[in-house]
């Protein structure tokens, strides 16, 4: 694949919109969490607690599609991360430090948290906003005039609004307590069906098995129950060709709190444990993962020191966009993410101008800056360059929260110049700095799928091999990726519809024509 696709591709990422991505709940309960510690943080009169607490609030955005019982425990840990990775910032902060040792013990600190959370989110699976947001804390938090006598109240401030997050983002769970499990089948559902409406669509068939795993991992121990039952169903229709119609009807059931359909005749999958220790795994022996880290790492220390010595202000900006660009799981896909990023945060600087001019006072300040996070979190899920437009906003925003009145036409410079230093050192990291560990890991996955002999292990690893073609996905012009991989893929989906054929036996629906 060329360069010029990779740019076609960037460009036309603005047209596409991911429908259902996010819930209208998320995108609320987000911002709840947001302005609340904002507005008490404004009505104390101690605008420098203001960063501590919107990165405190922001564990929320993490563990959104896990149950509850699981969410809760994702966003604790990630209140940790976020509690240390402000501290870490706040302390490079208040190091009686001068010359360029003021600058580089910064860009060391920032490099540092970026590399441990691109490792760990990696590892752990998180998903979006994955590694970004502690990057942004710490970068913040270096910047801000503080004392040592501040660092109690900036712990206190973030560990408070993050446990204020967590709660908000579990409530549903008081009314609707198999929320997560639904949504999750439902979007596996989606997935299949549109699958199946396009035979011989590989990239579609990888979505739906990829979108049906995630699926299992979801029901964990409670895959026994009628959404385990469905869910099979949904796994035989893709992989066997049962009858689809079924679940045509279970979409109408599984918003709310309707009562389930009893599923179609079959075997009743045994649940699955949730998986543990993932990160002490992947420290043992995941190479792949470590490279991503290590790009990260150095794309956000490079870049601050050169925009520390361009003098540039807000030099952080600089390691947040290197960091959200290389967040992407391959070279290719960065090259994508880049300059959406970039032409995202032309288009927002002009929208953030705008509105900091309408923030006249705290309360229309404070209103625009939850209008904003609500637009990200509405908006990234479902299209990134349009949710760069709008994070582009409420950076600007909460900037000018935190230095009682920016100028508007520094903040503006700052953030072109930083962004673009950024992207441009995250694209050139990135294809610098060869993952060539990822595709070890992919003749791995698929030695793995070869040997495997029945349902669980093929549908478990056919993933395995799904995510580590996405890690080299795009980059066949600049890694040597395996031609057999699209053949091993295929193989094992007809070797698993012969199996899933043979469980339902004479018990299931009638079968439809194998896609």
């Amino acid at each position: 694949m060329t360069l010029r696709t990779h740019l076609l591709r960037a460009v036309r990422g603005w047209s596409r919109i991911t429908p259902g991505a996010h819930p209208w709940w998320a995108a609320g309960t987000a911002t709840l969490a947001l302005g609340l510690p904002l507005a008490a943080t404004m009505a104390a009169g101690v605008p420098l607690l203001a960063a501590p607490a919107t990165f405190g609030a922001l564990a929320n955005l993490y563990g959104r599609h896990e149950t509850y019982a699981r969410r809760w425990r994702t966003q604790a840990w990630t209140g940790l991360g976020l509690v240390l990775a402000v501290l870490a910032g706040a302390t490079s902060a208040v190091l009686p430090l001068s010359g360029w040792a003021d600058v580089l013990v910064p860009a060391l600190v920032v490099a540092l948290v970026a590399a441990v959370a691109k490792f760990v989110t990696d590892a752990v699976r998180t998903g979006p906003p994955a590694g970004l947001i502690p990057v942004f804390a710490a970068g913040t938090l270096s910047a801000e005039p503080l004392r040592t006598s501040d660092l109690p109240a900036v712990v206190a401030v973030t560990a408070a609004c993050a446990a204020l997050g967590v709660a908000l983002s579990c409530a549903a769970g008081l009314w609707r307590p198999d929320g997560p499990e639904r949504q999750a089948v439902a979007r596996a559902v989606v997935s299949v069906l549109g699958a199946t409406t396009v035979p011989g669509d590989a990239t579609a068939r990888h979505r739906a098995t990829v979108a049906v795993h995630a699926a299992w991992d979801v029901l964990g121990p409670r895959a026994a129950g009628p959404l385990g039952g469905w869910l099979a169903h949904a796994e035989r229709v893709l992989h066997a060709g049962a009858a689809e119609r079924p679940l045509r009807l279970l979409l109408v059931a599984l918003p709310g709190r309707r009562p389930l359909p009893v599923p179609p005749a079959g075997p009743v999958p045994a649940p699955q444990p949730w998986p543990r220790r993932r990160v002490l795994g992947a420290l043992r022996g995941a190479g792949h993962l470590r490279v991503p880290a290590v790009r990260v790492g150095l794309a956000c220390a490079a870049v601050v020191l050169v925009a520390a010595a361009l003098g540039l202000g807000h030099v952080y900006w600089a390691a947040v966009g290197a960091a959200a660009v290389l967040q992407s799981p391959s070279a290719g896909i960065t090259v994508q993410r880049g300059v959406q990023r970039g032409t995202g945060t032309v288009v927002g600087v002009l929208l953030a101008a705008g509105l900091v001019t309408l923030a006249t006072d705290d309360v229309r300040l404070w209103v625009l800056t939850l209008a904003c996070m609500f637009a990200v979190e509405f908006c990234m899920p479902r299209n990134y360059a349009l949710g760069t437009v709008a994070i582009t906003g409420l950076s600007l925003l909460l900037t000018r929260l935190g230095t009682s009145g920016a100028g508007l036409g520094g903040l503006v410079l700052d953030r072109l110049a930083d962004t673009a230093l950024g992207v441009v050192a995250a694209v050139v990291v990135a294809l610098v700095v060869r993952n060539r560990s990822a595709v070890r890991a992919l003749d791995g996955a698929l030695a793995d799928l070869d040997a495997a002999q029945d349902v669980g292990a093929l549908r478990g690893r056919l993933v395995a091999v799904a995510e580590a073609r996405a890690r080299v996905a795009d980059d066949d012009w600049r890694l040597p990726a395996p031609r057999a991989a699209a053949d091993g893929e295929q193989d094992a989906y007809r070797r698993l519809g012969d199996l899933l054929g043979a469980d339902r036996g004479d018990r299931g629906t009638p079968a439809g024509p194998r896609p």
